[in-house]
């Protein structure tokens, strides 16, 4: 039977958070004494400053802690100080704070914005983090300082921006930020009368949903969305066409989770995939977040499947689909979890611990920010202990708390 995290002692917690590191060096890097750390770990109590500094240290809460709380995905410290710094500066560029600071270029904050979107699909979230505080501001200050003549493609670039702060933040476990963002760019799109922003901007949104279990409203938004900026069969704008198949997608997957029904589900894949075909190949809208078409579509496919339990037809995607560097690390990644899980569903057990294992080679920033490692880690049978423990610690799972 699954254990709650709630039901273990401070104790269990606390050696399970620290895992590797020893008492004296909790205590340490948390100046505080020994004596408290043992203190807690025999169950007993410390005062709310020597909580914080221990709770900072293991990168975690004190609600988590005290049990009140399961804990977040192994987000380290720097990510933990990256995810603060993004907020606070998300919030200040949509209320309008002014920055000291003099803003680059539309183009050369453009070019900055790809920079943020190569570190957000390559798992480099610290220096997403570093990139996205200074980037915000100096958006932000473009945008209030364009003229006429280049104020649309300044909203451009901090509407983007934003939505890569969403994307971060929805990844990292910061549900509440990763709203606000993707609102506050929204905003500014339906300002701007950008509606393919906006509508790219209700697909991340949508995604989010999902991420938060709220599976119905996922599917009625990207299903509106798709619905109002759905294009004509004569038109053959890869943009376009990349925003409207995320959203036909994302309501698929919703619909495959419980959003809608099953069937549901299989009419908005069969739309992602002709949709992918008139794309005919991988392409992001104006370069920026998530490349649609063929193989995008394909590996939704099988996220699909796995979700509605076609296992045979699951196995018959994975033999099929062969992934190339035009599909992003982290959906790669994302792809081998669904082997991995195929694998089980079919009880070939090595053969799900090995995918799992390419998984955490393949992207390890990443992997250690999923559900599905721990899902997958409890369910393996017949795979010897001290593989587990090493597929545990190499996808940032504690395990035995799954």
């Amino acid at each position: 039977m699954r254990v709650q995290w709630s039901e273990f002692t401070t104790a269990e917690r606390m050696k399970t958070l620290r895992s590797g590191m020893t008492q004296e060096q909790l205590a340490e890097a948390a100046t505080v004494s020994v004596g408290v750390v043992r203190k807690l770990e025999r169950g007993g109590t410390a005062s709310l400053p020597s909580l914080l500094a221990i709770a900072d240290v293991l990168g975690t809460d004190i609600a988590v802690l005290l049990g009140q709380q399961a804990p977040r995905r192994a987000m380290d410290r720097d990510e933990r100080a990256a995810l603060r710094a993004v907020s606070a500066a998300a919030h200040d560029a949509a209320i309008g704070i002014p920055a000291d600071t003099t803003p680059g270029t539309v183009d050369e904050l453009r070019a900055i914005v790809r920079l943020t979107d190569a570190a957000y699909w390559s798992g480099r979230y610290t220096d997403l983090g570093t990139l996205l505080t200074r980037l915000l501001p100096e958006a932000r200050a473009r945008y209030d300082h364009a003229d006429h003549e280049e104020k649309t493609a300044a909203a451009g670039v901090l509407i983007d921006t934003f939505q890569t702060a969403g994307m971060m933040a929805n990844l990292l476990g910061s549900r509440d930020l990763a709203y606000a963002a993707l609102t506050y760019g929204r905003q500014l799109a339906g300002q701007a009368g950008d509606d393919l922003r906006d509508a790219h901007l209700a697909a991340t949104t949508a995604w989010v949903n999902l991420r938060d279990g709220r599976t119905a409203q996922g599917f009625a938004l990207a299903a509106a969305q798709a619905d109002r900026i759905e294009p004509k069969m004569s038109e053959h704008d890869p943009d376009r066409l990349s925003v409207y198949g995320q959203l036909v997608t994302n309501a698929a997957v919703a619909a495959s989770r419980g959003g809608a029904p099953d069937d549901t589900a299989r009419e908005y894949l069969s739309q992602a995939h002709a949709v992918a075909a008139r794309i005919g190949a991988e392409h992001a809208r104006g370069d920026h977040a998530q490349p649609y078409g063929p193989m995008y579509a394909a590996t939704q496919a099988m996220s699909i499947a796995v979700a509605l339990g076609d296992t045979s037809g699951a196995l018959r995607i994975m033999d099929t689909v062969r992934l190339d560097a035009s599909v992003p690390l982290a959906t790669r990644a994302r792809f081998g979890l669904d082997v991995a899980l195929t694998h089980l569903e079919a009880r070939h057990w090595d053969q799900a611990a090995n995918s799992l294992e390419a998984v955490c080679r393949l992207a390890p920033g990443w992997v250690r920010h999923q559900m599905l490692p721990g899902v997958i880690i409890s369910r393996l049978a017949g795979v010897s202990v001290s593989r587990l423990r090493t597929l545990s610690h190499a996808a940032g799972v504690p395990l035995g708390l799954h």
